[in-house]
Formats: structure tokens, C-alpha cells, sequence
């Protein structure tokens, strides 16, 4: 490509300095010409020495210095790329957004008697401390109100207390029914109990029959091993007996006469009948040996000890006992009351009590008046159309900002990188807490923009008096973090189908290397695999790079800014 442009650069020259000369030439021969012909126009000036010298001297400058660049260009050093070295160091991932302030604990405090308010100190969105008197009230009444609840109560815990009488003995009779099931059930779990021992003994016992029978297999193959090899000898013997009795019928030659003959002198009948009788004898060895070794080979199962009997026993009279057992434990259809109602019983019992306090109890709630149990602020304030509560009426809410959170949607595409447990730090106004996230949904729906996003929440760890329930905060939440890792800036990361990769100059030479990626700042980022230490990355937006081109590295300056990210954790600002 340079030596393209250089040659381009040089045609030009010399078109210029070639036009330049020949225009001279052509007012020399034409002042010439002039002058030989006589004609009356005066002769073109030529240019002066002081100004062709200079003009001359700047094309040669020019031409020069292109030519150094060609050179340079063409001396095989390859294209100049800027690049950065991989280098390591610590880098950190950080999620921003922003949500809203909530309380965790929202308590409403309901009215304990029915009697007119004297004063009311509950406004909304004042702040209140634990102990704090928020309703005071007028208790003239009281008494007079309340006895008819009195005898309300009377009769309602009378009527809990016959039919909890009624239903107990329902219960005695059922187990008292009972218990002759029970009893057959314990004679049976007693022989249950007797046979398991037995089939645990015998089981221990065939155990160990099992384990001397494996333990004597390789003698066992052993002797049936060599029986065999006998009985093959006793087969080829016998083959030999065969074919000499064959041969010879009942004429044998006289065994003696034949051993006492010199080898020499032995002729074939010799050599036949002392075959014979070696064979004769070969098969008495092979005999003797079986006959030997058959009384120790043992075939046939091993003594299970009664086992498999003592099993088949006890699991009859286990399942004889089951019935049993299961007989003596089902309740009768009919035995006392469900629990659906005994809990009613006691939910009359409590509905009453709250119901019919004491006149007593009642006035001393009501000079007792209503008190906040927490640090909070005032969330709502219950509207009276009059001036009287009535019991168990919403008189007050208050928002705990002791234990306050954070809550925030999240973009589904982040959700992978919001783990419980993460820690953050919160910004509300001019305040700054540290917090945790504690939960984040397991679904994404809508806003009120229509875009999926999921909830999520932040506890506050560390709440005090400026936190203000309802207001807007903005979170700085670690998601990853890696130390000591290799890094790289962020710029030089390339992507395609096939995944990321990144250009190195190595030999002089540009190549196409594949990375595996982790942890990612806004500069830098974390390199698992492809690269080691103080590799060349190239580093250059202003060249087409290319896989095999030829290039000189020229080592990237870090900013100030830059360099101090790379000497400390880095963050990159993700928002939902």
C-alpha cells in the first residue's frame, strides 16, 4: 500500500519538475527562434537564477523526503500500528441505577377500645420515636359500653368449655377401644423383634459361608483343573492301548524278554509292547491322582445358615403386626371433634376475649392511649368521620426507618449479574450508606412503559435519621471482581461470529488470536486465555488491520487518567 502511494508520489514529481523543464525549454527555443528569424515581438524573459535556484531546490526537498518515506515504507519493517502490552492488575464491574426508599417494616396500630379521641399527635410524614404517645383518649364511657361484652364473653367461654368436656370423653371411649388392638400390635412386635435377631445371626452366618466359599474358588479351579489334565492323559493313553491291541490282538511279545533286550537289539514288537505297558501305567498315575483329588472338590450352593427361611418368616409376622399396629392407631370416624373445630372453639374463645376485656382492662388501655413501638415516620393516618374510635378501628401507620431498603428494577439482559449477597453503596441527597442485596425476583413484568424488568431490593445496612421513606436513591453495586488478572484495554477487543479475538504483533507480523473474556471495566478488561504478559495487542483505529500483514509496534501512551485506573479497581456504569 505505501510503496503504491510512494511510486504515485514520485510519478507526480517528475511530471511536475518534467513539465517545468520543458516549459523552460520551450521559451529557450522559442526566444531562439525569435531572434534567428528576426521577428519584430520582443523575445519571452526567462526566469531569473534567484528564482529557478530556490524552486529547484524545494522539489528536490520534496522529493527527497518522498523517497525516504518509500524507502521506509518499503524496507520490509511493515505498517507502524500503535499497541498496548497485556499487562495485570485488578479490575472490578460496577452496576448503577436508581430506585426508590421503602420501609421493610410498615406497622398499623389499631384502636384497643372504642371511646372519643381526646388528641391526636399522628400526622403523616412526621418522624416518631419508639415510645412516642400518638392518641390519647376520653374513657368516660367505657364501663357502661363494655358490660354487655362482659356477659358476652361469660356465655361464649361457657359454651367452649361444654363442648371441650363432650369432646374429650368422645376420646377417652375411642381409646380405650383401642387398646386391645394396641396389645395384640405389642405381642406381635415382640416376635418381629425375637425373628430379626434370628435372621440378623443367621444372615452374619451365611455371610461368612459365602466368604470361605469365595476364598477357596481359586483351589477349587485349581484341582478341577488338574482332573482335567489327568483325564487328558488318561484319553491319549488309552488311544495308544487301542491301537496296539488292534495290531496285535492277544500275541503280545513277553514284556520281560523285551526290557532285557539291548536297545540295539529291540525291534519294533519290543518297542510296541513296552509302549503298552507304559501306557498301562501312565493311566494308573492319572487315576490315582483323580481318585486323589475328587473327595476335596465341593460343588453346589453355599449353607445359607436358614437365612432365606428365617427372612420369609419375618417379613409374614412384620406384616401381621402392620395391620395390627395400623388397627390400633386409626381414630374412630366418629371420635370428638375435628380440628377445624376446635379451632373455631378457640378463635370464638380469642374473638370474645378481645372483644369483652375487662371494664378494668379496657379503661386502662384507654388512658394508656396509643404509643409508636419503633423509630419510624407517620405513613397514614386512619380518617374518622367522627371523633370517637371504635375498637379494633386503623388509627395510625408507621414506617420503621430502622430497617429500610432500597428497591430497584433491573433489565432482564442484567440479570445474570445481580447475585444476592452483593454489597452497594447507596447515594440519597447528599448522604451516602453501604447496603446488601437481599432479594431479587423471579419474574420480569412490565412498567409503566411496557418494558419487562424485574424487581429487585437493597437493605440499607447502616439507616440513620436522614433516611427519607419515599424519596429517590441511587445504587453503586459491585457485581464482579477479579485480582491479579490479565488485562487489556477494552477498545482493542474484536468480535465476530466465531467470538472475540484480538490482533498481536509478533515477528513482525500481525496475528488474529481468539480470547476468552471475564471481568470488564470501562477501560480495561479481563483476559482468561488466549494471552500472557506483556503481549503486543494492537491498539490502532486509524489502520485496517488485517491477519498476516506485516507491521512495527509502536507502544500506546497511557493518559494520566488511564494509568490511574490501571493502578487501582476499576468500574464500568451499567444502568438499567
Amino acid at each position: 500500500m505505501f510503496s503504491k502511494k510512494k511510486r504515485e508520489q514520485d510519478k507526480d514529481l517528475d511530471t511536475i519538475i518534467t513539465e517545468t523543464l520543458e516549459e523552460d525549454a520551450v521559451h529557450d527555443e522559442d526566444s531562439y527562434e525569435l531572434e534567428d528569424s528576426g521577428a519584430a515581438n520582443p523575445p519571452r524573459k526567462k526566469l531569473p537564477g534567484w528564482v529557478i535556484i530556490p524552486v529547484i531546490a524545494v522539489l528536490a526537498v520534496i522529493i527527497i523526503a518522498v523517497s525516504f518515506l518509500s524507502k521506509g515504507n518499503d524496507s520490509g519493517k511493515g505498517t507502524p500500528l500503535q499497541v498496548s502490552k497485556v499487562t495485570t492488575g485488578d479490575v472490578r464491574e460496577i452496576y448503577n441505577a436508581s430506585g426508590k426508599i421503602e420501609s421493610e417494616n410498615t406497622k398499623t396500630y389499631y384502636s384497643p377500645v372504642t371511646a372519643p379521641i381526646a388528641k391526636c399527635n399522628a400526622v403523616v410524614g412526621n418522624a416518631v420515636k419508639s415510645g412516642e404517645l400518638l392518641v390519647s383518649f376520653d374513657t368516660t364511657n367505657l364501663e357502661r359500653d363494655n358490660q354487655q361484652a362482659q356477659l358476652t364473653l361469660k356465655s361464649s367461654l361457657n359454651s367452649s368449655l361444654v363442648a371441650k368436656a363432650q369432646n374429650a370423653k368422645a376420646i377417652d371411649a375411642a381409646n380405650a377401644a383401642n387398646t386391645q388392638a394396641a396389645e395384640q400390635a405389642n405381642q406381635l412386635a415382640d416376635k418381629v423383634n425375637e425373628l430379626a435377631a434370628q435372621v440378623d445371626a443367621a444372615y452374619a452366618k451365611y455371610q461368612e459361608n459365602l466368604a470361605a466359599a469365595e476364598a477357596a474358588a481359586p483351589d477349587q479351579a485349581k484341582l478341577k483343573a488338574e482332573i482335567v489334565a489327568q483325564q487328558n492323559i488318561i484319553q491319549i493313553n488309552d488311544a495308544v492301548i487301542q491301537k496296539i491291541t488292534d495290531s496285535y490282538g492277544n500275541n503280545f511279545p513277553d514284556l520281560d524278554a523285551a526290557l532285557a533286550k539291548p536297545d540295539e537289539e529291540k525291534n519294533n514288537d519290543d518297542l510296541a509292547i513296552i509302549q503298552y505297558h507304559e501306557a498301562k501305567t501312565e493311566i494308573a498315575k492319572a487315576n490315582e491322582i483323580i481318585n486323589k483329588i475328587t473327595p476335596q472338590i465341593k460343588d453346589g450352593p453355599v449353607d445359607d445358615a436358614g437365612y432365606n427361611e428365617l427372612n420369609a418368616q419375618l417379613e409374614t409376622v412384620y406384616a401381621q403386626w402392620e395391620a395390627a399396629y395400623n388397627a390400633a392407631s386409626a381414630p374412630s370416624a366418629d371420635t370428638g371433634m375435628s380440628s377445624a373445630e376446635l379451632e373455631g372453639l378457640v378463635i370464638s374463645d380469642n374473638l370474645a376475649e378481645l372483644t369483652a376485656l375487662s371494664p378494668a382492662e379496657l379503661v386502662a388501655k384507654g388512658k394508656e392511649g396509643m404509643a409508636a413501638d419503633m423509630d419510624g415516620v407517620i405513613a397514614s393516618v386512619g380518617l374518622l368521620e367522627t371523633n370517637t374510635a371504635t375498637q379494633g378501628m386503623a388509627m395510625f401507620t408507621v414506617a420503621s426507618t430502622e430497617k429500610v431498603r432500597v428497591k430497584i428494577e433491573v433489565s432482564p439482559d442484567d440479570y445474570d449479574k445481580i447475585k444476592v449477597g452483593n454489597k452497594a453503596e447507596i447515594t440519597i441527597g447528599q448522604y451516602k450508606y453501604q447496603g446488601t442485596l437481599t432479594k431479587v425476583n423471579k419474574i420480569a413484568l412490565n412498567n409503566e412503559k411496557g418494558n419487562p424488568v424485574i424487581g429487585a431490593e437493597i437493605h440499607i445496612d447502616n439507616p440513620d435519621e436522614n433516611v427519607c421513606i419515599g424519596a429517590a436513591a441511587k445504587i453503586s453495586m459491585t457485581v464482579a471482581e477479579s485480582s491479579d488478572v490479565l488485562l487489556v484495554p477494552t477498545e482493542v477487543i474484536n468480535t465476530s461470529s466465531e467470538g472475540d479475538f484480538v490482533y498481536v504483533i509478533k515477528d513482525g507480523v500481525v496475528k488474529k488470536k481468539p480470547v476468552e473474556l471475564g471481568t470488564a471495566s470501562t477501560t480495561k478488561i479481563e483476559v482468561k486465555s488466549g494471552l500472557k504478559k506483556s503481549d503486543q495487542v494492537v491498539n490502532d483505529l486509524n489502520v485496517d488491520i488485517k491477519d498476516g500483514m506485516k507491521a512495527t509496534a509502536s507502544e500506546k501512551k497511557n493518559t494520566d487518567t488511564a494509568q490511574k485506573e490501571t493502578e487501582s479497581p476499576v468500574s464500568v456504569n451499567v444502568t438499567n
